[in-house]
């Protein structure tokens, strides 16, 4: 499949509206819209309200206008769970900051008895980066206004007809410099050109990544006088400035962090 052209490869546009910002807290989906797409063909598609069966934030309330009343009829995640995983199923997952989008789905597969989706993913804020690094502003509202496109509205559905317009426009632009397969992308948005080498990571890593399994990881940071242990949940590796760096969901942080290889004194396939 990675060596399918952009035009001919299983894409799936991803985007929650959630409670608050930290699933680790308790925070929980309320909005859901996937698309998965060949082409400009859709092939499956869902959307709706999810009951997070919590109160949503007052800085979640004031950016998405999902309320208590919406939310009262709508199914638990776990009633759409099937549909869910059945439109990402064998896809690349697209979103933007797809971190944040992950770790939501990986926290409510786990509260509804699902397994861990092992999907991979692009995260267009990574690509948008790379593509316009002279761009004041990467977020998905200044992308596509930039277009002309719709602006996303923090709503779901309208959120990823938004990114579809601002992927669109990136993938056209990237052809240029070369970057026509699934692979390509993939690999430009990990800092790495086509035709670059890429170093192979240590085995657990990438039985990690393969996998979907987490990591614990004793890492020596500029911050500590002393090796932190970490659990992480890993997203990519990435090429930094030629540095070989592992993206990962840190739960000690609670936040996306991005780790040098050189700089972990140990690393723990967890099962």
């Amino acid at each position: 499949m990675l060596d399918l052209p952009l035009n001919a490869a299983p894409l799936a546009f991803l985007d929650f509206e959630t409670t608050g910002l930290h699933p680790r807290r308790g925070d929980r989906v309320c909005e859901v819209a996937v698309q998965r797409v060949v082409g400009n063909l859709v092939i499956a598609s869902v959307a709706t309200l999810v009951n997070p069966q919590r109160a949503l934030s007052e800085r979640s309330f004031a950016v998405n206008q999902i309320s208590a009343e919406h939310l009262a009829g709508a199914p638990t995640f776990a009633e759409v769970a099937a549909s869910i995983c059945a439109a990402l199923d064998g896809a690349v997952i697209v979103a933007h900051n797809a971190p944040f989008d992950l770790e939501f789905l990986h926290a409510e597969l786990a509260l509804a008895g699902w397994p861990p989706l092992a999907a991979t993913a692009i995260d267009t804020l990574v690509v948008a980066r790379r593509l316009l690094p002279k761009r004041p502003s990467h977020s998905l509202a200044a992308l596509a206004s930039a277009l002309g496109s719709a602006p996303p509205s923090h709503r779901a559905l309208d959120d990823v007809l938004a990114l579809r317009a601002v992927f669109d426009d990136m993938v056209s632009a990237l052809a240029a410099q070369g970057v026509a397969s699934l692979r390509d992308l993939l690999r430009y948005a990990r800092g790495f050109s086509p035709g670059e080498p890429e170093p192979a990571p240590p085995q657990q890593i990438a039985d990690a990544l393969r996998d979907g399994r987490l990591l614990r990881i004793v890492y020596r940071s500029r911050s500590r006088a002393e090796p932190t242990e970490r659990v992480v949940r890993p997203i990519e590796l990435i090429s930094q400035r030629g540095v070989l760096v592992l993206r990962a969901y840190c739960f000690l942080r609670e936040d996306l962090r991005a780790f040098m290889i050189e700089k972990m004194a140990s690393i723990e396939l967890m099962s």
